[in-house]
């Protein structure tokens, strides 16, 4: 969607999604030329204005919200490559992983 789309969702001003983008709150794709948004960054947007708006969290409070929200994304990305490294390992190698992580776990 564009830049006008994504704002009619959202109900904000130009201004609003240009400081948005400013403050990495909501990265467009640039391919081809033309901001683009997806789905996830309505919800971002949602998210956003919930916390401004509803909750009275200050701008640099989003920043720091924002910021661990994309580092749990990249950590789960980090864990589904791992799952999968470890589930393309032999039945015994998995057992092993298992069993270290298990214990760390417990222990």
């Amino acid at each position: 969607m564009n830049d006008v789309e994504l704002r009619e969702i959202l109900s904000i001003e130009v201004t609003v999604l240009e400081f948005w983008i400013e403050q990495s709150w909501i990265v467009p794709d640039m391919t081809g030329g033309e901001p683009s948004f997806r789905d996830a960054d309505v919800a971002r947007g949602q998210l956003i204005l919930d916390l401004l708006d509803r909750m009275g969290v200050n701008e640099a409070g989003v920043d720091v919200i924002m910021e661990l929200i994309d580092q749990l994304h990249g950590m789960r990305e980090t864990m589904q490559d791992l799952v999968r490294a470890v589930r393309s390992q032999d039945e015994d190698t998995q057992m092993k992983i298992f069993r270290q992580t298990s214990a760390r776990q417990i222990g």
